[in-house]
């Protein structure tokens, strides 16, 4: 779960992060306005829902952090959780560009960096199970490998890259959708 909490924190940054690259059209014409809902809604739905529901479906013992066993809970479990992790980005998107319409652009950045400091501190705290890869059962006996001995740690690496390619694109379009509407 914290591999996946980390994650979570990640969405809720993107969310709150393209309301600020935003901040010209939300200002303008609200959260909902085009092209930028649409990039946001991409982002989520497009790359964030699938890799969310793969590391559930794929490698559950190390997304719910060795915490629960994944023999108990069923795959179906999966499907909400993908949903959620969407959900966090459209959702922190919305927040951002409440607050950002009512002027409080401040805010934001301060929710921003707070955002960032817990995931930093989130990662060093569970860091080492985050670099575990094993099962469960093999995980509370101690037995565990590196996460970049199996194909955990490079499906990782390539998530968090699709994740980072995919929010810098979506933040450049905003960013340049932004110099349009100042320039209406």
């Amino acid at each position: 779960m914290a591999p996946m909490l980390v994650i979570g924190f990640l969405n809720l940054l993107c969310g709150l992060g393209f309301a600020i690259a935003a901040k010209d059209r939300v200002r303008a014409d609200g959260p909902f306005a085009t092209p930028a809902f649409a990039l946001v809604s991409l982002h989520a739905g497009a790359i964030v829902a699938p890799i969310a529901l793969y590391f559930y479906v794929v490698h559950p013992a190390w997304s719910w952090m060795y915490w629960v066993e994944p023999k108990k809970v069923s795959l179906v479990a999966g499907l909400p959780l993908m949903v959620g992790h969407a959900a966090l980005v459209l959702g922190s998107w919305y927040v951002g560009s409440f607050f950002i319409r009512r002027q409080m652009t401040r805010g934001v950045l301060y929710a921003v960096a707070a955002l960032f400091v817990a995931t930093l501190t989130m990662t060093f705290v569970v860091g080492h199970r985050i670099g575990t890869a094993a099962d469960y059962l093999g995980y509370n006996a101690g037995k565990g490998t590196s996460i970049f001995n199996v194909v955990l740690g490079w499906a990782l690496l390539v998530s968090i890259f699709a994740l980072l390619v995919s929010a810098a694109y979506v933040a450049i379009e905003l960013l340049r959708d932004g110099r349009r509407v100042r320039a209406r």
